[in-house]
């Protein structure tokens, strides 16, 4: 009887843990998106908030503020026919124009090491641009 119920409590705890990192799985089971060269995180709660200015530009298919490589904030895209990103509730910044808002920005190696970036995409660009700081932007600081 006794051997029974530590063989019962063992099959509940691993399908407790079981449970509790599948639940971990699908809340961090977040993907970035890239829509065309936007690149937005995904998943994450908060962003940086040091002040990110330059001029937006677009170079071998990748967008830099400035000389940096630019990943954004979830749920912004791009604008194609007006070649400018757009936020969920900003106005949209056009290529060739000044952005102003927030976000942080990383040495080209750090953002492997962040969740919810696409690094391919990112690295990806690092190299097409032979730009070596990467920053994440958001429209509001």
């Amino acid at each position: 009887m006794l051997r029974t119920r530590i063989i019962d409590a063992a099959v509940v705890l691993v399908l407790a843990a079981g449970a509790s990192w599948i639940a971990v799985a699908v809340l961090h089971d977040d993907e970035a998106t890239v829509d065309g060269p936007v690149i937005a995180v995904a998943g994450w709660d908060g962003y940086p908030t040091a002040e990110v200015r330059g001029q937006l530009r677009l170079v071998d298919g990748c967008l830099l503020i400035d000389d940096a490589v630019v990943f954004w904030e979830e749920g912004t895209s791009w604008d194609a026919a007006h070649e400018a990103v757009e936020f969920e509730d900003a106005d949209p910044v056009p290529v060739g124009a000044q952005f102003s808002g927030g976000g942080g920005y990383y040495m080209g190696g750090d953002v492997d090491g962040l969740d919810g970036v696409d690094h391919d995409a990112v690295e990806e660009c690092l190299r097409r641009t032979g730009a070596r700081d990467a920053v994440v932007a958001t429209a509001h600081r």
